[in-house]
C-alpha cells in the first residue's frame, strides 16, 4: 500500500493510522509519504503504521517518509512491527484463558483500537462482525 498526503495550505491537520494484522506466509508492505509545502504554515500531520505479525513465516516492511518544506509545524510518523507478546499472552492464559481465546483477544484489542476512533454506528457494526468473523476462522 502507498499512501501520499500533501499539505499545501496553512492550518490543516491530518492523522493516518494504518493497522496490518499478518498471518502464514503472507507479506506486506507500507509506504506513506506527507509533504509539507512551504505555505503550509501550521500544519499538523501524523502518521503510523503499525503491524501485528501472527506467524514466523509472515513479513511487513513499512517506509514512513516526511518531507517538510514549512517551518512552523508538528509532524511525526512512525512504524512498528512486532509478534504477540508473550508476556500478555502468559497473563490471559494464567487467569485461565486459553491460548486461542487469549491471542483472539490481543488481535482484536490491537484492530479495535482504529474502529473506537469511528464515529459511524453502521461501519462500527460492520467492521466489528467482519474483525469477529475473521478471528473465528484465523484466530
Amino acid at each position: 500500500m502507498t499512501l501520499e498526503l500533501d499539505h499545501l495550505v496553512a492550518n490543516t491537520t491530518s492523522t493516518e493510522t494504518v493497522r496490518n494484522v499478518v498471518t502464514g506466509k503472507a507479506q506486506g508492505v507500507f509506504q506513506g509519504q506527507i509533504r509539507v509545502a512551504r505555505a503550509a504554515q501550521k500544519t499538523d500531520a501524523q502518521m503510523a503504521c503499525n503491524t501485528l505479525l501472527l506467524s514466523d513465516e509472515s513479513g511487513f516492511a513499512t517506509k514512513p517518509e516526511l518531507e517538510i518544506f514549512a517551518d512552523d509545524v508538528v509532524c511525526a510518523h512512525g512504524a512498528t512491527v512486532a509478534e504477540i507478546d508473550e508476556d500478555h499472552l502468559f497473563y490471559l492464559m494464567a487467569r485461565g484463558i486459553s491460548a486461542k481465546t487469549a491471542r483472539g483477544l490481543l488481535i482484536e484489542a490491537f484492530v479495535d483500537e482504529i474502529v473506537e476512533e469511528l464515529d459511524d454506528d453502521a461501519l462500527i457494526e460492520a467492521l466489528e462482525i467482519r474483525i469477529a468473523d475473521w478471528l473465528e476462522a484465523n484466530g
